[in-house]
């Protein structure tokens, strides 16, 4: 079993991991035309390795160990002599340890960005207050007071309004089945 720290306990990410994660979310997501032509911008313009990063990690603390395993592998890469992809096809045919973390995170910190949501045409949910009526006990009064109106199988007896029947588990029957018998 292993303990997992709160959000606000978790070592952010350092600079050099930031800058990184940065790259790595412009080849990800390069800008480009969207829906109805609208530009849109980079990843690292979607302010992914700063404040979006942070929003995702503040939610799924359980991605800050797999984001930093990518990116780390992606280091040790860079480190060796090897650049970082340029495209997405070079990046996914030869992808870091954990990746599918690491492109969850850019992209789940890309769409956090205000300027991305509204370039998409997402609006955020509004919140809509839940009123209960209070005149709900006159409204079933009626019902209430008829009582029940089903017709009672044969040897039971019909339970009173809000009684749930007693469920007893005999054990086997003689064909080995387990036998069920509900009584009022």
């Amino acid at each position: 079993m292993s303990y997992q720290l709160p959000a606000s306990e978790l070592p952010p990410l350092t600079d050099a991991e930031r800058e990184l994660l940065g790259r790595v979310a412009d080849v990800l997501i390069p800008a480009g035309t969207g829906v109805d032509g609208v530009d849109m911008p980079t990843g690292s313009a979607g302010h992914v390795a700063s404040t979006g990063i942070d929003r995702v990690l503040s939610v799924r603390p359980d991605l800050l160990a797999p984001v930093r395993a990518a990116l780390g592998d992606l280091a040790a890469r860079e480190a060796d002599g090897r650049a970082l992809p340029a495209d997405f096809a070079s990046l996914a045919a030869a992808p870091p340890a954990d990746f599918p973390a690491l492109a969850d995170a850019i992209t789940a910190a890309y769409f956090l960005d205000a300027d991305v949501a509204r370039r998409v045409g997402y609006e955020k949910r509004s919140v809509i207050p839940i009123v209960f009526d209070d005149d709900l006990d006159a409204v079933t009064s009626a019902v209430r007071a008829r009582g029940a109106i089903y017709r009672a199988t044969p040897d039971t007896a019909p339970l009173p309004i809000g009684t749930a029947p007693a469920i007893e588990n005999t054990g086997a029957d003689s064909s080995g089945a387990d036998s069920t018998e509900v009584s009022a």
